[in-house]
This record gives structure tokens, sequence and C-alpha cells, in this order.
């Protein structure tokens, strides 16, 4: 859903500090490898290359309407910092969920 910035003025004080995960960019990450062709194991962010560690967690959204299904990983990286990776299943793009 696309926010125009007079609702989100206006739906700011209503949504408390949830209007701003819902208006978050999630930004793209280059995939640079993969376990089993599935899990991620090696993406670049903002530049620098984070190995993955652990993933703790796995689900998957069907996605609804205009928006297509995704695939998302809780993933614990090298670097001791916890991160929610989703891949588009339509389009296969990878990115940094808020």
């Amino acid at each position: 859903m696309m926010y125009t910035w007079r609702q989100l003025q206006a739906a700011k004080p209503r949504l408390g500090g949830d209007w701003q995960r819902k208006t978050a960019i999630r930004e793209p990450v280059e995939m640079c490898e993969r376990r089993f062709g599935y899990l991620p194991a090696r993406f670049r962010y903002r530049g620098s290359v984070q190995l993955v560690q652990r993933i703790v967690h796995v689900w998957e959204d069907p996605g609804s309407g205009k928006r297509s299904a995704r695939r998302y990983f809780k993933i614990l990286c090298a670097d001791a910092t916890t991160r929610t990776l989703f891949q588009d299943l339509r389009s296969g793009t990878w990115h940094v969920a808020p």
C-alpha cells in the first residue's frame, strides 16, 4: 500500500512506532552464495559481504493482491548481527526486511 506524505503525518500519532515499519524501504541485496541452492550463505549488503553463520527461522508469506509471495529468513551473521532477509518468489530478488 502506498501512502502519501499527508497520510503518514496524519497516521503517525495513531499508529505509534508501527508507521515506520509499514513505510520502511526494503533494501535490495546481492546474493553471493546459497547453500543447497536455496538457503542464504553469503550476501552483499551496503557494499560489504556478510557471511551467514546460522539460520534462526524460515517462513513464507503467500502474498496478497499485487504483492507476490515471499520467503523470509531470520539469520545470524558472522559479525553477530541479526537480520531478516526475504526472497521475492516471483522475481527471485533478495532484500533486507526492516
